[in-house]
Formats: C-alpha cells, structure tokens, sequence
C-alpha cells in the first residue's frame, strides 16, 4: 500500500495497535456481575484474549485473578488499548492520563455525550474530541459497543461470546453496537465468518474514511460491511471508498431511510441520517453496493467471500428438480442476469447423460443423474467449459438418490474460474453435504432466490471493478 492511498501510515499502524493489542485496560473494571465493567472483563478473559488484561478500578485489589490497579497510570506495563466504562462526566481526565500513558486507543462504552442531544452532551464531546486529537489517541464511540478480531480472541465489549465468533474474512463497522450483534450472528449462520467489527457509535475522531483505509490492507479481511445512519462528510469516505473498492468489495446497509427513523438516529448515535436518495446515489459513484434488505446483504457477502467477481451476465442453472430452477431462471431475468445460450456442441454432450424427454435448455433437467458421479460431473464440465457461460447456478435436494452430485460439483469446481453456486433444498441431516461444499469455496443457499442474489452481487462487483476509475 502506498502511503498517500488511504492517508498516513501512522494511522494504518495506530489502528494495528487498537485491533490487535498486546496489552488492555479496562478503566471502570468492576466485581458486579450487572455493571458494564463486569461484562467487558468477562468478555476479555472467558473468551481467551491472548494478551495482558489489566482491571483498573482504586476500589479492587484483584479481578478474575487478576492484580487490580488504581488508575492507568499506576500499571507499570506498556499499554494498547483502554476500555472506559466510567461516568461520562469522568471520561475527560481518564483520557487525559490515557494520552500520558501512551495509550494507542480507547474505546468509550459510556453513553451521555453527543446523542442525548444536550448542550452539556455536545461540549462533552467536542471537548473530548479536542483534546483526543490533541494527544494523539483514537476514541472508538463514545456510545459504543466496541470492537472484536477472533483471531486474537479479542473481544473488548461488554457482549461476552463474541471474540469466540467464526474466523473469517469479513470485517463490519457499524454506528450502531446493535447492528453489530446482529450481523454478526446473521454471517455466522451462514457460514461466513468474521475477520474484525468495529462499533464506531457517535464517531467522536474514528470514522468510517479511516476504518476501511485501514481494512483496505488489512490482509485478513476480504470484503467490507458498513452500517451508516449518518455521516456529516461523505466525501471523505467517497473519495477512500473508491480506492479500497478496486480491491475488496465495500457493501453497505443504510439506516434511517425515512423522516421518521431520520429522527431516531439522531437521538441513537447523533447523527442527522439525511436524504437516503443522496446517500445512495453518492455511495454507488464512489463504488459501494448498497443493499435494500439485511437477506440481500448476507447473501452478497457470502457470494463474495466464497467466489470471484462475475465480469459477465449469462449464467447456467443446472436443476434435479424443475421447479428450483424454473424459479432461479425467473430471478436471474429479475437481477438483471440472462441465461446462458448453450452451444451446438454443448448440447450435444449433455444429451449422452441427459433424456431426450427433458430439457437442455438452461435450466438444465439433470433429473436423476445426480446419483450418478460420472455423469454429474461430465455435465457440469460441458456446461462450465461452455464459451457462453459466466457462472453456474446448481438447485438439488439432499437425500439419497442426489448423493453424488455435491461431490461432483466438489471435483469440477477445482478446475474451474467460473463462479459456482448452489441451491440446496435440505433437512438438517444434510448439514455435512453443505459444510463439505463451502469447506471447497462454493457458497449453498437455502432457496432459490438467495442463491441468485449472491450471483447478482458477484455481478455487481464485477461491475464496479469495470467502470471504477
């Protein structure tokens, strides 16, 4: 990465430091199981983070075994990263002695600064902000959730279980620590795990522009999942955004889409929502895919963790089923994707497996051949090495009779760049059949339509990547 693509290698470093500390604090620790400061240790130590954890609290000698200390200025040891569950009127003189102690980052869990919409809120904040940007420190929140990276089992928030979540490849930032919660558990159940996630809340002097700068070199993360209600200088996050989506693709849910919620979020993390229309507008010119519904951004991200972008529309749905691939055929017309045209020759090599009595028309009737591997795999490879195919869509359900199908789909996708997806109509007993599928990169859906609205994301991407300056 060079230097004047995402601002400052000092931030990039910075930000390293906040997501993977060596050391954490955690001012305002307490022994009361239904206090904030009880939970965020909790959090840090049941869920195994591998670094030094050090309870600040003058009222503690010890916390979970560990020594207690006063103040963070007492701690003898380096320290990365503070999590502050305090009072919000004790926040300034805690991140004062933060900044004497050299402290990278802070995390503010409290509330009572810039969303209450008070004007002893609002010079809370700008006070804080003044004097963070002043030391040196980068504020995550203040009204904040925190933030997670599973692979250090890092989880500094007052949610315990989340640092345990799935290791993956998709990083989240959210204003809200709701959200965060929930797309997490969203991409979990769905098999796409979880690089870092990051609640920003009221965006005191960390913002979404820096967060994804740095994501965009942060090699463990593949693709980027933002939740805005509002921000007060798009152009910031515009101008990053279309840097970072050259090389990973950046989805976004906007909240506060209507007059109503407008208001909401305001009062949530102090943030005027604005225009939807003019946020969608200016996130899909700087290269963002915003999505309409929390399914659609699941399935996307899924697609795009598991497959490569789709430079072109005609896609080939292969079904053992009719039904499943009559539907996927419909939604493919709706997204705006055209179903392949197969070859004089392609066709020809199709009917050595498949009846004359069903069709070869995309959707292919595989009927009963999915019992059979050989054949599975011949006709999966005559639509794949097909000049006018760009991706293949493959519908089944799982019970015996369609046992070798997966397993051929398995074998052909090794050999093959094209994008592949699959519709699997399946009890739970079938759950081995799906993880042995994405186990090889190729992502399975529950219905129809969620499988083409992963191949439409591929699509979009793809787009991007062909029209982003």
């Amino acid at each position: 990465m060079r230097q004047d693509d995402y601002r400052d290698m000092d931030l990039v470093a910075q930000l390293d430091c906040i997501f993977n500390p060596r050391a954490v604090a955690v001012i305002g620790a307490s022994a009361n199981p239904e206090k904030p400061g009880f939970m965020c240790m909790t959090s840090l130590v049941r869920d195994g983070f591998k670094g030094k954890i050090y309870p600040v609290n003058p009222g503690l000698s010890e916390l979970f075994g560990l020594k207690a200390y006063p103040s963070i200025l007492a701690i003898p040891e380096d320290i990365d990263l503070a999590v502050v569950v305090i009072p919000a009127e004790q926040t300034i003189s805690v991140i004062e002695e933060c900044i004497v102690k050299g402290i990278k980052g802070a995390i503010l869990v409290s509330a009572g600064f810039r969303e209450v919409g008070s004007e002893t809120g609002l010079s809370l904040q700008a006070t804080l902000q003044e004097i963070a940007n002043r030391g040196g420190i980068k504020i995550v929140g203040p009204n904040t959730l925190g933030l997670i990276n599973p692979r250090a089992n890092l989880n500094a928030t007052f949610q315990p279980g989340l640092g345990l979540s799935k290791i993956g490849n998709v990083s989240v930032v959210s204003q809200s620590g709701g959200m965060c919660i929930y797309l997490i558990n969203a991409l979990t159940s769905n098999n796409v795990g979880i690089s870092k996630v990051m609640g920003i809340g009221n965006r005191c002097n960390l913002d979404f522009d820096e967060v994804v700068a740095y994501l965009a070199q942060d090699n463990e993360t593949r693709v980027i999942v933002l939740y805005i209600e509002g921000i007060e200088q798009p152009k910031r996050l515009m101008r990053i955004a279309r840097k970072v989506a050259k090389q990973k693709p950046i989805l976004v849910y906007k909240g506060g889409r209507t007059q109503e919620s407008n208001r909401a979020t305001l009062s949530h993390t102090g943030a005027l929502a604005g225009k939807y229309e003019l946020y969608k507008a200016a996130f899909t010119q700087s290269g963002m895919m915003i999505v309409d519904t929390m399914t659609e951004l699941v399935d996307m991200t899924k697609a795009l963790v598991f497959q490569p972008s789709l430079a072109s529309d005609r896609v080939a749905v292969l079904s053992l089923q009719a039904g499943p691939g009559i539907i996927i055929a419909d939604k493919c017309r709706e997204f705006g994707l055209r179903l392949a045209e197969l070859s004089p020759t392609t066709r020809q090599r199709l009917r050595h497996f498949i009846s004359p009595l069903l069709s070869i028309d995309s959707p292919v009737d595989m009927a009963w051949t999915g019992s059979n591997f050989d054949s599975s795999r011949e006709i999966l490879r005559a639509v794949l090495e097909d000049d006018g195919v760009d991706a293949v869509v493959v519908a089944f359900i799982s019970f015996e009779l369609s046992g070798e199908l997966p397993k051929a789909i398995i074998d052909v996708a090794r050999h093959s760049i094209k994008p592949i997806l699959v519709c699997q109509g399946a009890p739970d007993a079938a759950a081995s059949v799906t993880k042995a599928l994405e186990d090889a990169n190729i992502p399975v859906y529950p219905f129809p339509d969620r499988a083409v609205t992963g191949l439409a994301g591929l699509l979009r991407y793809g787009s991007i990547l062909k029209t982003i300056d």
